[in-house]
């Protein structure tokens, strides 16, 4: 066994060949760019951007430095963002009270952004819009919906909403409502989705 042993390390051993054999590491390249160039070269998308309805709230410029937030037109400039999606948010409790008026209201708040600021934003449905506002100098404003109640049980709406320029909708939010189950909520409270009758066709399950 011993025998066997010291054979299997003079392999290895040889195998490895000495130190002068081995290539010589490479410094690491120094950097040929900065962050700010990467950003500046690169378009940066962010998909959630909470203005409209923080706007609803408390208004203010964004085409300006805001006192509160995060967004702005400063702010997207200094940082490299491209394409804030602006998120038309409609609160759980307004499923059955007003969530479409709602969201067209919010929708109408963002096309108001271009409308004011020409020169600043633009609103924005397709990847080529936004490489076309990129090099003209622009911030995008795609939009996307956050919690479906704006349905209200009508697939037209989709079709509303997507011709006003939506082009992402979260199902649900804190509560359920009647397109599906919220993670936030109590199940063994009344009207989980999968114990209500759908309008159409039924809706998917979430049991998991």
């Amino acid at each position: 066994m011993s025998y066997r042993i010291l054979i299997l390390s003079a392999l290895l051993m040889a195998g490895c060949g000495s130190p002068a054999d081995v290539p010589p590491q490479e410094e690491p390249a120094a950097p040929g760019v900065s962050a700010e160039q990467i950003a500046r070269d690169t378009l940066i998308v962010d998909t959630h951007i909470d203005v409209p309805y923080r706007l609803k709230e408390k208004y203010e410029d964004i085409s300006e430095r805001t006192a509160d937030g995060h967004f702005d037109f400063p702010r997207a400039v200094a940082g490299g963002l491209n394409a804030p999606f602006m998120s038309i948010y409609v609160p759980a409790e307004n499923e059955n009270n007003g969530a479409k008026a709602l969201a067209d209201e919010l929708i109408d708040m963002v096309e108001k952004f271009q409308a004011d600021w020409p020169d600043k934003f633009a609103l924005a449905t397709s990847p080529d819009q936004l490489e076309e506002h990129k090099a003209r100098g622009l911030i995008s404003l795609p939009m996307g919906m956050e919690n479906g109640s704006p349905m209200e049980g009508d697939l037209k709406n989709l079709q509303h909403f997507y011709d006003r320029g939506i082009r992402y909708i979260t199902l649900t939010h804190s509560r359920c409502n009647h397109i599906g189950d919220s993670s936030y909520a109590d199940l063994a409270r009344p009207q989980p989705v999968r114990e209500r009758a759908g309008s159409g066709d039924e809706p998917d399950r979430n049991d998991g």
